[in-house]
């Protein structure tokens, strides 16, 4: 990888890593959350993804640390996810909550999208990714679909 093109993946490769440690943290304070119910199943799997994504992508940065001149992946994305946090806190009700997480999930959507690119001479690191890719825009749809079932419930409560 030219040196140019390996310092948009490292930050890339990053800001992906930091991503989903905002996803991991965000679901987990989700799951701490009374009230939540049937969106508990979600909040654990979207959890636990988290978790995973995040070694397997840590595996992905190491196979090419070799080439690469960068210093480990750490959380050094603490202020946004003290900031997703507060937005969380600052969500009432399920609907909010859904609309924070779907937010996270559009975000990691487009990063996986953009480090896609620079992996095209790697295909079990981007078979990875586009697995990951998948699973993530699953999680976005489920929530999409939460979300606009909550909006029909809350119209016909409201309408009754």
């Amino acid at each position: 990888m030219e040196e140019s093109k390996g310092n948009e993946f490292i930050q890339m490769i990053r800001a992906l890593w930091n991503e989903q440690k905002k996803r991991e943290v965000l679901y987990l304070e989700a799951l701490k959350r009374d009230g939540m119910g049937p969106f508990r199943r979600i909040l654990s799997q979207g959890h636990l993804s988290a978790l995973l994504f995040q070694k397997e992508i840590r595996a992905v940065y190491d196979y090419f640390k070799c080439f690469l001149n960068d210093k480990e992946l750490a959380d050094h994305n603490q202020i946004a996810s003290r900031t997703s946090l507060q937005l969380l806190e600052n969500a009432h009700d399920k609907e909010e909550v859904v609309s924070c997480l779907k937010k996270i999930e559009a975000a990691v959507i487009q990063l996986y999208k953009s480090v896609r690119s620079y992996l095209e001479k790697e295909p079990e690191a981007q078979r990875l990714m586009d697995e990951h890719l998948l699973r993530v825009s699953e999680f976005y749809e489920s929530l999409c679909k939460l979300e606009s079932g909550n909006r029909r419930n809350f119209g016909l409560t409201a309408a009754a």
